[in-house]
């Protein structure tokens, strides 16, 4: 111990269940209020683009560490293609109906948006998914070295 100090582990469970719990309720104060000034404000992207930036950066930086240190690898790396497309239709479907009520986007805009939104949610969890692939058989590798 770095302070001499022995932490009981239910303590140490508890802060770090708050402190999760803190980080969650900043996420979604973010995104409402980027939702807020978006559609309802009207107001131009350089208003909110502090929020709109810290809230990618710290989706990043959860994806990174998750991926850094093995965790949730499973669930990603086993997704077939099939059901990573059903995801993005899914979430494309869900974001346009979500846009068009917010901002009243004309049908031909909202189906561009659709199509680009599934293509690259696609990729990008396509992309994800390869990496996690390799980083679980990193793994799998240095476990049967241990053995």
């Amino acid at each position: 111990m770095k302070n001499g100090k022995m932490e009981d582990e239910r303590i140490l469970l508890e802060t770090r269940k708050i402190q999760s719990q803190a980080y969650i309720g900043i996420v979604y104060i973010l995104i409402i209020s980027i939702i807020v000034q978006q559609f309802l404000l009207k107001a131009p992207f350089a208003q909110y683009a502090v929020e709109f930036y810290i809230l990618i950066g710290c989706g990043m930086y959860q994806m990174i560490s998750d991926y850094k240190k093995g965790i949730a690898i499973d669930a990603l790396a086993g997704a077939s293609t099939k059901k990573i497309w059903l995801r993005a239709l899914l979430a494309g479907g869900g974001s346009v109906i979500f846009l068009g009520f917010l901002s009243g986007m004309e049908v031909h805009n909202l189906a561009v948006y659709f199509m680009f939104f599934v293509a690259i949610f696609f990729l990008v969890h396509l992309l994800i998914r390869a990496f996690y692939r390799k980083k679980q058989t990193i793994i799998d590798k240095q476990l049967d070295d241990d053995f």
